[in-house]
């Protein structure tokens, strides 16, 4: 078959920056400090400063990060918590962890949860809205802001996709109360593993974030509050710092990347989920939606050596692990749309923009099977 265009791959970052990670790597192990030094410090106030918050506090992942914010909010048995049910199981799973309830909302034409049919959804035991940036697309947070501070409820930013997004020219992660971003490696601001983030401006968060990541702490080994363990390591926090320098040319780079795909694929079968007005997206990934047999159109796909991601093929209320919830197949009409008919292209960082052009080539070439 040849060469394979992978959806996603950390190579060609890799390749490029491999020397400047081995020394950041040995620069920690020559510190004595593997936990809770300078780079940890160093990247939180630096990302803080990059989202527009007063504060971050870096965690093991996004999946604690969401953990802990339910938790330093105190949300728990009982509670509700509004989200979708297009997004990354961790959203949800967070909510659980928590014993909240997540209560689902259907999305918008952009896949984003859609803000007219908010209100209705909420209770007397509602105590968040989870508003979850997908793609790298930015929800209208200004209007879910003025819904949560009517119902007097905490609004939850989940940029777990959305580093460097845009919503009127604010950074994502910068409305809420708090916000809580993912380092998985696949992300445009990505990491060699596993890590997180949270962003606030409130220092009663901040202060009582820092003891919930580590057992409850402060200082002394003295736990003062059940807490957890939820570390970021120094390796981690030195190479994000230093891959943060770079998010804006990564996003502009993703953003050519999708500029080649929308101007020169064209088929009424096959579109671009539009981006939402007031927003710029940080280009995650670059979405479409396919109206024609999804499967086969990957397998021809990768038969001509082009490979493709899904986000997410199925919805999380139809999921058997959320069944007793009791949503039936239908209750979401447009988010089981999306999850049918969307795929995204590839793209990552460094990617060569001669590869985009391969890719659309052959995508246009397997169209004409349509």
């Amino acid at each position: 078959m040849g060469k394979i265009i992978p959806s996603w791959t950390y190579k060609y970052d890799l390749d490029q920056n491999r020397k400047i990670y081995l020394e950041l790597i040995n620069k920690v192990f020559d510190s004595g400090r593997l936990l809770f030094g300078n780079e940890l410090e160093s990247f939180e106030n630096n990302f803080a400063n990059y989202i527009g918050t007063t504060y971050a506090i870096g965690c093991d992942n996004a999946t604690n990060a969401i953990f802990l914010i339910l938790k330093s909010l105190e949300i728990g048995c009982g509670d509700e918590i509004i989200t979708v049910a297009n997004t990354a199981i961790p959203t949800v799973s967070a909510i659980r962890q928590a014993n909240a309830k997540p209560v689902f909302v259907d999305v918008n034409n952009n896949a984003l949860i859609d803000i007219t049919k908010i209100e209705e959804k909420i209770s007397p035991k509602t105590k968040a809205i989870i508003a979850v940036h997908l793609y790298g697309y930015a929800c209208d947070v200004e209007e879910i802001k003025k819904i949560t501070e009517k119902y007097n409820i905490a609004l939850i930013e989940d940029c777990s996709q959305a580093h460097g997004a845009l919503f009127n020219n604010k950074k994502v992660g910068s409305f809420g109360d708090l916000s809580a971003f993912s380092f998985y490696p696949t992300k445009s601001l990505g990491a060699f593993g596993d890590a997180g983030i949270i962003c606030t401006n409130s220092s009663k968060e901040f202060k009582l974030l820092k003891k919930l990541r580590f057992y409850g702490i402060e200082n002394d080994y003295v736990a003062e509050i059940d807490g957890y363990n939820s570390r970021m390591d120094e390796i981690h926090a030195a190479i994000l710092n230093f891959k943060l320098s770079n998010l804006d040319k990564n996003i502009k780079h993703r953003r050519e990347i999708s500029e080649i795909y929308y101007k020169n694929i064209k088929n009424d079968l096959f579109y671009k989920i539009p981006i939402p007005i007031k927003s710029k997206s940080s280009f995650y990934l670059i979405p479409f939606y396919f109206s024609g047999d999804r499967n086969y159109f990957q397998d021809l796909l990768r038969d001509s050596g082009v490979l493709t991601n899904v986000s997410y093929k199925k919805p999380i209320h139809l999921m058997k692990a959320y069944e007793d919830l009791g949503y039936k197949k239908g209750y979401l009409p447009k988010t089981e749309s999306f999850c049918d008919h969307n795929i995204s292209l590839p793209i990552c960082d460094l990617m060569p923009i001669e590869l985009a052009y391969e890719v659309v080539e052959k995508v246009n070439k397997v169209l004409k099977n349509f």
